[in-house]
């Protein structure tokens, strides 16, 4: 696979000097863990709204203004997520509920569950139609100037990455290429992921 070019005004982009280095990232942390039970617990939890109207109106793309506002600030980061489910393709319930779980959380609960399927089949067929180089290129390139967001993105997909309770190599691979597309070195990746430990004792 060719490597991520100029990110963030890095003139040979962060992957060359990150090649190999991110082998001591620890994704089962306590952190991820609770992140990980919190988001199956939302993700299980049956919709407050079950029609399955709201699916096909999300097809048709009748969604109302708030909807349309709350995808359009969550679309990166699900689609992250998304691409954590599908590393080693083979999606788990689990992991289809973490993923839910996060976008109900990340919207406030705007989103039913029948949106949130038609954003995960969207996602899949810009994965079959585009690739996954070029998916991470446009996530990565939206999330530049937020790093923030990228932060964010990057612990809920390790979260989703450990939805089974098993992170096999293609999830592992797939998180150390998240990292130098969003250009974490690994100490910051590990940062991060260890993060809202840090917050919750402080």
């Amino acid at each position: 696979m060719r490597q991520p070019k100029s990110y963030r005004g890095r003139p040979d982009g962060p992957a060359g000097a990150l090649s190999g280095s991110l082998r001591a990232m620890k994704l089962r942390t306590r952190t991820i863990e609770r992140l990980r039970d919190a988001l199956l617990k939302s993700g299980r939890r049956p919709s407050a709204v079950a029609s399955s109207a709201y699916e096909t109106l999300a097809r048709q793309g009748l969604l109302s203004d708030d909807e349309k506002a709350a995808v359009a600030r969550v679309d990166a980061v699900a689609e992250t997520m998304f691409l954590m489910m599908a590393a080693d393709e083979m999606v788990s319930e689990s992991e289809v509920s973490a993923v839910r779980g996060a976008i109900r959380g990340l919207t406030g609960e705007i989103l039913g569950d029948g949106v949130i399927k038609v954003m995960i089949e969207g996602y899949a067929l810009r994965l079959k139609n585009q690739g996954r180089e070029t998916r991470l290129r446009a996530i990565a390139a939206s999330m530049s100037k937020d790093t923030d967001e990228a932060a964010s993105a990057f612990a809920l997909a390790a979260a989703v990455a450990l939805a089974d309770n098993e992170i096999g190599d293609a999830e592992n691979a797939f998180i150390q290429e998240l990292a130098r597309w969003f250009g974490f070195d690994e100490t910051r990746a590990n940062a991060i992921l260890d993060q809202l430990a840090s917050d919750q004792q402080d």
